[in-house]
């Protein structure tokens, strides 16, 4: 059986598998070897993930046979939409599809995987997009805890 900390990323990648965004982007996972994708035009956009994991929060003593029960699990999912500055787009386009990413993890969306029960803890945040070297880059950051 997986430890916690697994099925917890997998309740998480599962939903990220759900998400649609218009233009398709393609999304590349913690571990993923990245190479920018290109089509005919160039650089292309892309998503980066990345899930920073908090240390377990101990809320009370678990009873006989409740693995688990006695600490809370929270950490951040960040979104990293980076669009080739090559490519024409405007900064409010950039925010908007930001923006439609954030509302991919409403607060209180739910995420399951086996043992793990995850939650989204507040309406997902689009930060200020900026840019990085050849890339506008837009995040989205998403607070989750165990519920």
């Amino acid at each position: 059986m997986p430890a916690i900390e697994t099925t917890d990323w997998l309740a998480l990648k599962a939903r990220i598998a759900t998400l649609v965004t218009a233009p398709v982007v393609p999304v590349y996972d913690p571990d993923a070897i990245v190479t920018p994708p290109a089509d005919a035009v160039g650089p292309a956009p892309y998503i980066l993930v990345s899930d920073v994991t908090n240390d377990p929060v101990r809320v009370g003593i678990a009873r006989r046979g409740n693995a688990g029960v006695d600490h809370v699990r929270s950490g951040t999912l960040m979104l990293s939409l980076q669009w080739p500055i090559a490519r024409p787009l405007s900064h409010t386009q950039l925010k908007e599809l930001a923006g439609q990413i954030a509302e991919h993890f409403p607060a209180d969306a739910c995420m399951t995987y086996g043992p793990s029960r995850l939650r989204v803890t507040q309406d997902s945040a689009a930060l200020q997009p900026y840019v990085d070297g050849a890339y506008r880059v837009a995040v989205v950051r998403v607070f989750w805890s165990s519920m």
